[in-house]
């Protein structure tokens, strides 16, 4: 039998011109959004400053949330689940330093977020150069 995992997480959308800001761990081929796993008894918000501080090494400014996204994958013989909280976050400095040797950061454009396979792929519609602030729900989980 499979193992089940839940994932509840907390990602930032970091705008720079016309990219956003990716990250990719070593050993994976998806990118996604920085940002990290919620602890127990942590707000959704803390946890994502928390998070851009450990891998960026800087203070982030909560600007908007954006959005939940539900979404599973695949592991070897586990089976993910995972709640994303997707917040719009300033940086005062956009030369990013990854403070993680496991994650590479890097500035990707809108049409790109297909081939470096950003997950969960409903983010791929949702970040637009020009988003209006409007907060969704977007799920790849299946309903009965």
């Amino acid at each position: 039998m499979k193992k089940r995992e839940f994932h509840r997480l907390s990602r930032a959308v970091i705008r720079h011109g016309d990219s956003i800001l990716l990250a990719k761990a070593e050993g994976w081929q998806n990118s996604f959004l920085p940002g990290g796993h919620v602890e127990i008894g942590e707000g959704a918000e803390a946890a994502l400053l928390r998070e851009l501080q450990e891998e960026l090494g800087m203070k982030g400014n909560i600007t908007s949330f954006l959005g939940d996204f539900e979404h599973s994958w695949q592991h070897a013989d586990t089976d993910h689940f995972e709640l994303t909280h997707v917040f719009e976050v300033a940086l005062e400095d956009k030369e990013i330093k990854s403070q993680e040797p496991h994650l590479q950061f890097f500035w990707a454009k809108q049409e790109e977020f297909e081939q470096l396979d950003l997950q969960p792929y409903p983010l791929i519609e949702v970040l637009r150069p020009i988003q209006p602030s409007v907060s969704v729900w977007r799920s790849t989980l299946k309903t009965n």
